[in-house]
């Protein structure tokens, strides 16, 4: 084709991969550090156009009539584009992340995550295990960022069925107007789905391909219109033109784009950009205009040749230096950009370019290349599985120790016998998260006096907290309550006991920050505060009283220790140094004592109006000198800033035994 006139071959256009190179250096740098670029995850709306855009015009290029054909090329062409370097980026990080990522509340989605992503399917897992892309939770996921190539990858499961009816039946004349606007009806449906799911639900439309599709169609769209030689810049003038409002569009995207309403309307800015940045980047002239010889820059290109690579392997790196040594300062960022560079460079020139051409492969029949690809998917997701499932024996972390960190029910110790002064009676422990890290010291009482354990507890929704009410909380924190209350009076016979266990102290921290508070005590003083402590203290008195007509025996917990630093996340040499741990894992007892005074006064006023009520204090164990400490020597006595260890368990076990041992009238 003369280059000299105004239409597109479709051939290489070096523009597209500067596009690209924009495109994930947004993201990059949004991903480093969201307040250097808000709007910057917008970047991978670029990627989902421009993917639409090249892959309609590679199978324009590679159309045969036989649609057998033109699937099993398109198939083996994504196999070896796609697949090679992902399957090594979630081995090696499946590697590493056992190796160096102690399991926790913060980590338990990640291997399901990188297990869903060798088949394409990760943001459905982070729809079913996560809380949403912009939670704390998700920067901690080495395999968060896939959930785009799993979108890309279920549109590329039909979508050349769709470019087949239209490319064979265009021309018909009874189901030509069909072929002809397919595509564009599902773009609208998409946008439209789009803006009615992204309120309603955020994550779902973030994640998944119906509220996505329109952002891929409207690079194929371009497409054909491209092949019909419209909105394609036929001059200089209106290649700048198109390409200025691109490069307003997309920029306004990256800066502005609001996370609380995305996809839509959001992406219309970096989707439409995109499309006027193409349209003014493929024309076909000797005579390039000024913008689009700035997009044919080498290094520019370059860069977006190894954008894939980039994308990869940028997230997991960003992930791994916030679980050691942290990702905060500008050493610390600089060298997660320049590993990130490195290991892209060496992606995209031993892993990607050697496989996409190797003759040998390109020789085979792409059948023969597309087995081959699942197979080898198919046994690295096994290998990878073996490899998380082995953690407790590769894990660098001292938290593999899981009788001394994680406070689950273990076998009986050896030396505890099981005298049964207690079988057929039944303990219920109803709270939140902080019911459940009882557990050790719960499957010791067990063990030891053959008492039924029946845990109700709902991680984030605390019970008689005596801080805030369960109706402050959320509506479902309320209406668990209930459940839970119910559950009691239904099973509960008169003997029985109730131990409400709650986090009752403000936390300083949580597993992925510590919290920045000027004067936590002063913050106790506030109106809306003690307003708070008040309904709290009624809500208790309505649960204390349901219980009380049972003539059931109940324990509460008073407020144990909090720390501004996770014990779990600041115990080992790679992350002793990370900045959550700035703060250390002790904390001045006195200002303990002065933080939870508001609550034990609220326990006071309740052990005077039911005398049936056993306020059990574990502070006095934990906390026995002037300094309290999450460490007892080298073993730990908390799992996080606030949640008992297993070992911490097993330090309250004699003091709890006690108190059931006054309320049964059992002789020591």
């Amino acid at each position: 084709m003369n280059n000299n006139n105004n239409s597109n071959n479709f051939s290489y256009i070096a523009g597209i991969d500067s596009l690209r190179a924009f495109a994930v250096l947004s993201v990059m740098i949004f991903h480093l550090d969201a307040s250097f670029l808000g709007g910057g995850f917008s970047g991978v709306d670029v990627f989902f156009v421009i993917s639409g855009y090249v892959v309609s015009s590679s199978l324009y290029k590679a159309y045969k009539s036989n649609f057998k054909e033109l699937i099993l090329n398109f198939y083996a062409r994504r196999i070896l584009r796609i697949l090679p370097p992902l399957v090594i980026m979630l081995l090696v990080f499946s590697i590493l992340s056992t190796l160096f990522i102690p399991n926790s509340w913060l980590s338990q989605t990640n291997s399901e995550t990188a297990l869903a992503a060798f088949f394409g399917y990760s943001n459905f897992a982070l729809i079913w295990f996560t809380d949403g892309y912009f939670s704390p939770r998700v920067e901690f996921n080495p395999f968060l960022h896939t959930w785009s190539l799993g979108v890309e990858e279920q549109f590329y499961v039909f979508f050349p069925l769709l470019f087949f009816i239209w490319i064979k039946y265009k021309e018909h004349p009874r189901v030509g107007i069909v072929a002809n606007w397919l595509l564009a009806s599902l773009f609208v449906f998409s946008l439209i789905f789009a803006w009615y799911e992204t309120p309603l639900h955020s994550d779902r439309a973030f994640y998944l391909l119906p509220s996505r599709f329109w952002e891929l169609a409207a690079g194929a769209l371009l497409f054909k219109l491209h092949l019909h030689k419209n909105f394609l810049a036929n001059s200089c003038l209106k290649s700048n033109i198109y390409m200025a409002i691109g490069l307003i569009l997309m920029f306004s995207g990256f800066i502005f784009s609001d996370k609380g309403s995305f996809p839509f309307p959001w992406a219309l800015l970096s989707v439409s950009g995109t499309l006027f940045l193409i349209a003014g980047i493929a024309r076909r002239a000797e005579n390039k205009s000024f913008l689009q010889k700035i997009f044919e820059n080498k290094k520019l290109a370059y860069t977006g040749k190894i954008s894939y690579s980039l994308y990869l392997w940028h997230w997991p790196i960003y992930a791994l230096f916030r679980w050691t040594i942290g990702l905060e300062s500008l050493f610390q960022m600089t060298l997660a950009v320049f590993l990130t560079v490195l290991f892209a460079i060496l992606s995209y020139h031993f892993i990607e370019l050697p496989i996409r051409k190797n003759k040998f492969i390109l020789s085979k029949p792409h059948w023969i290349i597309i087995s081959s690809g699942i197979l080898i998917v198919i046994a690295s997701y096994f290998l990878s599985k073996t490899i998380f499932t082995s953690q407790s024996k590769m894990n660098l972390s001292v938290t593999k120790e899981k009788e001394i960190w994680y406070p689950h029910r273990y076998a009986a110790p050896l030396d505890l016998k099981n005298n049964e002064k207690l079988k057929g009676k039944k303990l219920f422990v109803v709270g939140d998260s902080h019911a459940g890290a009882y557990s050790t010291m719960l499957g010791l009482l067990s063990y030891e006096y053959g008492i039924e354990i029946h845990p109700l507890s709902t991680g984030g929704c605390p019970i008689a907290n005596l801080i805030v009410p369960g109706t402050a909380i959320s509506e479902a924190c309320t209406r668990n309550m209930n459940i839970m209350l119910e559950e009691i009076e239904k099973l509960a016979s008169v003997g029985d006991t109730v131990f409400l266990a709650s986090l009752r102290m403000n936390r300083l921290a949580d597993q992925w920050k510590s919290f920045e508070l000027s004067d936590p005590i002063s913050r106790q003083l506030t109106p809306s505060a003690i307003n708070n402590r008040k309904l709290a203290l009624e809500e208790t008195r309505t649960i204390l009283q349901r219980l009380k007509e049972k003539s059931l025996d109940i324990i509460i917990d008073a407020p144990k220790p909090v720390f501004k630093s996770p014990a779990f996340r600041c115990s080992d040499w790679f992350n002793s140094s990370n900045p959550i741990c700035k703060d250390g894992l002790t904390i001045d007892r006195k200002f303990l004592i002065n933080y939870r005074q508001p609550v034990m006064d609220s326990l006071s006023i309740l052990s005077k109006e039911f005398p049936q009520l056993v306020i059990w204090d574990p502070f006095v164990t934990l906390c026995p000198t002037s300094t309290c400490s999450a460490m007892d020597n080298n073993n730990p006595l908390f799992f996080d800033g606030d949640h008992l260890s297993a070992y911490g368990n097993k330090i309250l076990y004699p003091s709890f035994k006690r108190i059931i041992e006054d309320i049964k009238g059992i002789e020591k």
